[in-house]
Order: C-alpha cells, then structure tokens, then sequence
C-alpha cells in the first residue's frame, strides 16, 4: 500500500542523496498531447529544504521539461532503488525553469553546485537548473525493480559539451531546443539571437509526429481524414462541391441535347 507525506523527511532526504539516478516526468495541458519521462544522471540533484528540490539540467536534444513545465507547471520526479531494500519515491509538485545566465540561476548555482560538482564546473552546455516545489512525496513497495549494480557514470554528454563553446552550444538550441515535439516554445536565451536564433525561429515550423494508424488490425482505412487540419478539410471540400457541380452541369447540357 502506497504512502504519502507533506514533505521530504530527514530519513528520505538522505536515501534520496544515495541514488545514482532519477526519471523526471511531465506532460502539456492537451489531452492528445505527448507524455514526457526523462532519466537524469550525475552529481546533478539538490535537495533545498523538505519542500523543495532541484536539479541541473544539461543540454540534449529534447527541451520536453522546459516546454511543458513552463506551459502548466506539473513535474514529477521519481527515484527507485536498484540495491538495497526496494522503494520507489515520488516527488509530486510544481516546476519552476531557472535558465543559465539569468541571476536566479546564478544564485542557485552558486549556493548548490559551485564547488561541490567538478563535473559541471568547467564545461559549456548547462541550459538550467530545474525548481520543484513539493506538493506530496509517495511512497511504494518497488518490489518489480530489477537488481542492478552500479558502475560508475556514462562520461559521453559531458566530453561532448566539453569540446564546444558559447556560440556551438547557442547554435545547437537553436536547431535542437527550440520547440517541443508537440510545438511548444522552448529554450530562450540572447545568444541564440547571436547566432541567428530569431531568424531561425520564424521559418521553422512545428515537428510534426508520425501517424502511428493503420489499416491492418481493424482499423478504418479512412482514418487518415481525422489527422487532416481543418484548412485542408475545407480545401478539399471545396474542391470537391467544384467537382460536383462541373459535372451536374454536364449532364444537364447532355439531357438538352
């Protein structure tokens, strides 16, 4: 039977600060949106005080969290045991976005990460630091949770920001942050205008996600038509009435003669 409290107890703090991992989960207001869960590793989590948490965020290729944390606030972290007794602890909340450069950042850098996270110290690509606000903590069995041992940290994101500067990094949220698969707005920093961002932004349009249906297994072979915007419905209805009438009119002068 699961468990919740109001807040982060000593005893979990400390379990909390043992894990080698954490999955963060959000999700945009639309209900056909796309569900986001995204693994993080590294020295990278804070704990702040009972009720608060955050986490430094590294530059890949999604800006999922960002999008959807600043579209409606929801977060959800979630730490699982992978040795040791199991459990699986949830951190329900509101997320806040503290993008790099900005003095909230700063602050909260200087006061969590700077000197204690060698990691992060010397490299280019830190695109935030993630703010949860916890709402509820929750507690459950994690009895399904596979053993795993672990081993030591993947070195290959952080070479990789290692070897890029100011401007790659500006260039790469550009082309890679700058929407959320679903359209949302994304990363937002001045260098991106440097390097051309605002350009960029106006001409990109929004990821379109495959169409997963199909004909096979039942499915109506016309289910293409509910994909379709309604710009393109009216195109097409239009063309069609067009057609219609060119051949009414057809047969109509056909019947005269």
């Amino acid at each position: 039977m699961g468990q919740f409290y109001d807040e982060m107890s000593a005893d979990q703090q400390d379990w909390i600060h043992k894990q080698k991992m954490f999955i963060v989960a959000s999700a945009p207001l639309s209900a056909t949106g796309t569900i986001n869960a995204s693994p993080k590793g590294y020295d990278c989590f804070r704990i702040i005080d009972a009720n608060k948490a955050c986490y430094l965020e590294m530059t890949g290729s999604g800006i999922e969290t960002q999008s959807h944390v600043e579209e409606n606030g929801r977060l959800t972290i979630m730490f699982m045991a992978f040795e040791g007794a199991p459990k699986i602890l949830r951190l329900f909340g509101r997320g806040h976005v503290c993008r790099v450069d900005t003095p909230e950042y700063q602050r909260l850098y200087d006061a969590h990460y700077r000197g204690t996270s060698p990691d992060f110290e010397a490299i280019e690509g830190k695109r935030s630091i993630i703010v949860i606000t916890v709402e509820k903590v929750g507690i459950s069995c994690g009895f399904g949770v596979p053993y795993y041992e672990y081993k030591e940290n993947r070195p290959t994101l952080l070479n990789y920001w290692g070897k890029k500067t100011e401007d790659q990094v500006a260039d790469y949220w550009v082309k890679k942050n700058t929407q959320s698969v679903d359209g949302l707005p994304g990363m937002k920093h001045e260098r991106m205008d440097e390097v051309g961002g605002c350009e960029y932004q106006k001409d990109v349009p929004p990821p379109v996600m495959a169409n997963k249906r199909s004909v096979k297994g039942g499915s109506s072979p016309l289910g293409w038509i509910a994909e379709l915007s309604q710009t393109q419905l009216l195109t097409i209805g239009a063309v069609a009435a067009a057609a219609f009438g060119a051949g009414v009119a057809a047969s109509s002068t056909l019947l005269r003669k």
